[in-house]
C-alpha cells in the first residue's frame, strides 16, 4: 500500500481534485490511483471512502502482521488499512470489500439475510478465542438514509452503519474488548462497496480507545468518483 503525505487542506483538495479527474478521464480504466494521506486525512479511491486518523494512531508497515497479533479472526486480505497506537496497546482496522449486487438490491433483502451476515461474524470470532459476550444492533433502516445521503452529493456523502457490535473475549489469557461498526453504501456507478471499522485492545484500555474509534467513524465518508 502506497501512501503519500502532504501538509495542509489546500494540498488535500488539490490532490483529491487531480485523482477525480484521472478517474473521469480513464473511464473506466483499471488503473486506480493509490491510497494517500494527506494532513490527518486517509483516502482510498478503489474502495471510494475517506476518513481521519486520530491522533496517537499510526499506520502498521505491516497488516497482516499487526491483524495476526491484535486480530487473528479478521481476514487480513479485506484490510485496506490498520492503525496501531502509539503505544501498541490497541488496534483500529478498516476493511473493505466490493460486492457487484447494486446498492438498491440489499433495501429488498429481508431481515434473515442480515441476521445470518450478523451471526456469521459471531462463529468467525468464536473460532479463534473464548468470546464472552456479543451484542448487536442491525440497522436496516440506514440503507434507506445512505442512499439518499448519496443522492444528494455523489463525490462526498456520509454512509450510516447497517451493524453494531461489541464484543468481549479472552485471547491467549489476556481480557479485550473489541466493537466494530458495518458500512454499506454505492460506490462505482452500478456497485457496492463494504466498508468495517473496528477497535479491539485490552478490556482496561477500551474505555480510553473508544473515542478515537468514534472519530474515525464520523469521519467516513464515500466518494462515488465513478458517478
Amino acid at each position: 500500500m502506497t501512501l503519500v503525505k502532504m501538509a495542509g487542506k489546500r494540498g488535500l483538495r488539490l490532490l483529491l481534485w487531480m485523482a477525480t479527474a484521472m478517474l473521469t478521464l480513464m473511464g473506466g480504466c483499471s488503473t486506480i490511483p493509490s491510497p494517500l494521506i494527506v494532513g490527518n486525512t486517509y483516502t482510498n479511491f478503489d474502495y471510494e471512502f475517506s476518513l481521519d486518523l486520530p491522533h496517537g494512531w499510526m499506520p502498521a508497515e505491516d497488516p497482516s502482521d499487526a491483524l495476526a497479533q491484535h486480530a487473528r479472526w479478521v481476514d487480513e486480505d479485506m484490510a485496506s488499512l490498520v492503525l496501531i497506537h502509539e503505544d501498541d496497546r490497541g488496534l483500529i482496522a478498516v476493511l473493505n470489500q466490493k460486492q457487484d449486487l447494486a446498492y438498491p438490491r440489499y433495501m429488498d433483502l429481508d431481515e434473515p439475510y442480515w441476521e445470518y451476515r450478523i451471526e456469521e461474524m459471531k462463529a468467525r470470532l468464536e473460532s479463534a478465542v473464548d468470546v464472552a459476550s456479543y451484542d448487536y444492533q442491525i440497522s436496516r433502516g440506514n440503507l434507506i438514509t445512505t442512499q439518499r445521503n448519496y443522492f444528494e452529493s455523489q463525490r462526498a456523502f456520509k454512509p450510516q452503519k447497517v451493524f453494531g457490535v461489541e464484543a468481549r473475549f479472552v485471547d491467549f489469557k489476556e481480557k479485550k474488548q473489541m466493537c466494530f461498526e458495518w458500512f454499506l453504501f454505492p460506490c462505482q456507478k452500478n456497485r457496492s462497496c463494504q466498508t468495517i471499522v473496528m477497535l479491539t485492545c485490552p478490556e482496561d484500555r477500551y474505555a480510553e480507545n473508544r473515542p478515537d474509534f468514534d472519530h474515525v467513524v464520523a469521519t467516513l465518508h464515500g466518494h462515488d468518483y465513478y458517478n
